[in-house]
């Protein structure tokens, strides 16, 4: 009769759970790992998301600050006429008008997949905070300004003639009949009210922006 080794199996036994214990752990860390990469690549791309938006808010700002002193010069136009090139100028401003366009790719990507859980728990909250309500009152302002534009301004500017209100080629004054029109000054004092707001929501979202993507950043 065969003596078993008790020994031998026993050995046999812990080589085995050792195999299984290692394997086991190099599966979770492994796991550990991917998840870490994969909320990297998430917060990454939400960063160049925010940087797109900030960007783009810093253009608009800009952009609307010029308008804005364009408008009030318009205002003025009574006491201080303006020349013919910045007649034509300053309609073409008046005539114009840009809007935000948030990049929010990231956050629908991750929000439709739903891989959120990945994330820690205040920040997702703060993440989805912002893209609710961060651009809200953007949002808002937008569409009064846009309202205005549409139904107020478009229609005022084509009805009038551009040679109602700008001088010859000889410098005589042919008459503002748009620019000094009661009508036209008024619709004009409310655009430029819409627009006062308007630039503030941008600097508002725009800080709003910064402070997530400083949070974003932190969590890297």
């Amino acid at each position: 009769m065969r003596k078993i080794s008790w020994l031998d199996h026993f050995i046999n036994l812990i080589v085995v759970i050792a195999g299984i214990s290692v394997a086991y752990t190099l599966n979770n860390w492994n796991e550990s790992r991917k998840v870490s990469e994969l909320q990297g690549t998430y917060i990454q791309s939400m960063v160049d998301d925010l940087d797109f938006d900030i960007a783009e808010l810093d253009s608009l700002t800009i952009a609307d600050e010029q308008n804005l002193m364009i408008f009030q010069r318009v205002m003025r136009v009574i006491s201080e006429p303006l020349s013919e090139d910045s007649s034509a100028f300053a309609l073409s401003r008046i005539a114009s008008m840009t809007t935000f366009d948030s990049r929010n790719i990231t956050y629908e990507s991750i929000k439709s997949s739903g891989k959120f859980e990945l994330l820690d728990l205040e920040l997702r909250i703060n993440i989805i905070e912002f893209y609710h309500h961060g651009y809200e009152r953007i949002e808002e302002i937008e569409s009064y300004y846009k309202n205005n534009f549409d139904n107020q301004i478009i229609p005022l500017i084509l009805q009038s003639s551009l040679e109602d209100h700008i001088f010859d080629s000889e410098g005589n004054k042919r008459g503002y009949s748009l620019f000094t029109s009661e009508k036209f000054r008024t619709i004009m004092a409310l655009h430029i009210s819409f627009l006062t707001q308007k630039i503030q929501a941008y600097k508002n979202g725009h800080q709003l922006a910064l402070n997530l993507e400083k949070e974003l950043k932190a969590s890297l």
